[in-house]
């Protein structure tokens, strides 16, 4: 049956935003930029003065793509506005602080620190900074005494020049990348100056400002190095507590790591020389704790016998006695050369007879090199459960054709499943 329309009711109900509560109304300008959350101010009396008691601060303005606050007059229309927000907000914590700047004119300096310590001395609990100057910025030395600070990201072009004596007992997120500026030293005192440091993740280093990196921390649950190019550095890890490990490159000259359970090796972004082969396997001679490893070689990786890892997977298997699943990526190469490399180690590895039970190869099929690969494994893996293969292709005749063939191989596990795996 329809229904007739009322205005009146319409008028009254359609602003229900403003109705909400006056927490829930922070939550929701907390979301947005706090350029936004600004211009708010212009839609009723209630919303005028709500933005001036945010505890999310989030800037961000970049010169060189015009996106000027107000007008095109650049830097200082940006200047007047971050100044103008801290002056009139009412004097209260401020929970998160983000600024996202790309500027030419490195006279700004003065006013990023400023601002920085702004958040500072309001206990900022959360801080994100991506800065991209001609000129590094230097982070102030009260941003390495502050303790508020629970989450710290840093990006882009800041030098980490951490004083001699840094406090930051609250922190216990820290990750640092992009063109990040850094030296041995810096790091040595950020580490120590942080207790309770649970996850640690560094992006790009500049080649020229550090020969090595040392972490070491007793409490360090996760830690991730990842960076574009292979690291010139040597790179030393002691970490007793140590939970997870991540590496995206295959540069990595040492380490030393103990208690670790999970660990992520990414070698797709650059072809190795075979010094860094050998690196590489002594970085992997400490892992003696992992149970979960996934090695993975994507497609950046042009996989072929100059550039062949394989020979790295039996000193793998050799640094991870306790080893329960291995997933094996192979990238899409032709013809019978993509295995050419391998060749069965002379002992079988210790986790083979007593720990491996899932083992999944991908972009496997059936050519002699392949057999060869997947028989070394279902003759010497004992306690094997499942064996799951993708081939990449598409015809289901020729996929059950090639699990037939592997299933014909012999095992040295009564209990092994092979099966096609899905993708």
């Amino acid at each position: 049956m329809a229904t007739e329309s009322n205005p009146k009711r319409y008028s009254e109900e359609v602003d229900r935003i403003s109705n909400l509560p006056e927490c829930l109304l922070y939550d929701i300008l907390s979301l947005l930029p706090t350029k936004q959350a600004v211009a708010t101010s212009a839609l009723s009396k209630r919303w005028k003065l709500l933005w001036t008691k945010l505890t999310v601060l989030d800037f961000s303005h970049s010169v060189t793509r015009n996106q000027g606050i107000g007008n095109n007059n650049g830097r200082m229309t940006f200047t007047h506005f971050v100044c103008n927000v801290l002056l009139l907000r009412k004097p209260l914590p401020v929970r998160k602080f983000r600024l996202v700047l790309d500027s030419f004119d490195d006279s700004i300096h003065f006013h990023v620190s400023s601002w920085i310590c702004y958040a500072l001395d309001h206990g900022v609990e959360e801080m994100e900074l991506l800065l991209l100057f001609r000129k590094p910025f230097e982070l102030p030395h009260r941003f390495f005494g502050c303790k508020s600070l629970r989450i710290v990201t840093l990006y882009g072009d800041i030098v980490l020049n951490c004083p001699s004596y840094v406090h930051l007992p609250n922190l216990k997120d820290l990750r640092l990348g992009s063109k990040l500026c850094s030296n041995e030293g810096s790091f040595h005192s950020l580490l120590t100056g942080i207790p309770n440091l649970i996850t640690f993740f560094i992006g790009r280093v500049r080649r020229d400002d550090i020969t090595a990196i040392n972490i070491c921390h007793p409490r360090l649950l996760f830690f991730c190095i990842q960076n574009k190019v292979p690291f010139p550095f040597k790179i030393e890890i002691d970490a007793p507590s140590l939970k997870c490990l991540s590496f995206f490159d295959g540069s990595v000259q040492d380490s030393l790591t103990t208690n670790i359970v999970k660990a992520t090796f990414d070698f797709s972004e650059h072809k190795q020389q075979a010094d860094e082969h050998d690196s590489c396997g002594h970085l992997l001679t400490e892992l003696r704790s992992v149970q979960s490893l996934l090695v993975r070689h994507t497609k950046s990786l042009q996989f072929d016998v100059k550039c062949c890892k394989w020979h790295i997977l039996p000193r793998l298997l050799e640094s991870a006695p306790n080893l329960e699943k291995l997933i094996v990526h192979k990238v899409d190469t032709d013809g019978p050369h993509e295995l050419c490399c391998w060749t069965e180690p002379p002992h079988v590895p210790k986790c083979l007879e007593s720990c491996l039970r899932i083992i999944s190869l991908l972009k496997f099929k059936s050519l002699e090199h392949d057999l060869e690969f997947v028989q070394f494994f279902l003759r010497n893996a004992g306690v094997l459960e499942k064996m799951g293969i993708l081939t990449g292709l598409l015809d289901l005749a020729e996929n059950t054709r090639i699990l037939k063939k592997f299933s014909e191989l012999p095992r040295g596990s009564s209990k092994c499943e092979l099966f096609l795996l899905n993708g």
